[in-house]
């Protein structure tokens, strides 16, 4: 089920790719942009010189050229950094996270709420019960966000607005 799971998220992130979808337009300086274009190849150099044989990854150099790529628009080239990164077998909360983040830039919901669900399972991380709640009721599904915005709820002994509103809006439109 796993392997079908990852085909389905490598497909669909391959076809959304190559149709230049993750890219958009930003709002730097010529020098800012040459910078950020530098530090792309710093980053690549120090990830190409890093010894991973121990199965670990070079995080500030893999987060250094997402956020790079991020920066100058290009998310679908920050995404495939990050899953390189996982369909490597490498693990990390971080990237994970990150990777989930930007799909939800890119209005990707369904793989984003994937990653986030992947950090409470692998991690038993419950901070992340905040992320996948908006990352659902991005998507639209009231249940499934009530159901996690309450698992937060109850964890943290807070409450949040927002979110509230957020899923008062989704009961609204679906005549509730």
């Amino acid at each position: 089920m796993k392997t079908l799971k990852s085909s389905i998220i490598t497909i669909s992130s391959l076809l959304l790719f190559a149709c230049n979808s993750y890219r958009v337009e930003v709002d730097i300086t010529p020098e800012r942009e040459a910078e950020l274009k530098q530090e792309i190849i710093d980053f690549k150099e120090a990830l190409s010189a890093y010894d991973d044989s121990d199965g670990s990854i070079d995080l500030v150099s893999t987060v250094g050229l997402a956020r790079a790529y991020e920066e100058l628009g290009e998310l679908g080239k920050a995404i495939k950094v990050y899953e390189d990164v996982l369909e490597d077998g490498r693990r990390s909360r971080a990237v994970i996270h990150n990777l989930g983040r930007l799909y939800e830039d890119v209005g990707e919901y369904n793989l984003a709420i994937e990653q986030y669900q992947r950090i409470i399972d692998e991690y038993y991380e419950n901070s992340y019960l905040y992320d996948i709640t908006w990352a659902y009721i991005r998507a639209g599904d009231r249940k499934m966000a009530e159901k996690f915005f309450n698992a937060w709820q109850l964890e943290f002994k807070t409450t949040d607005g927002q979110i509230q509103d957020a899923i008062k809006k989704l009961r609204e439109a679906e005549g509730l």
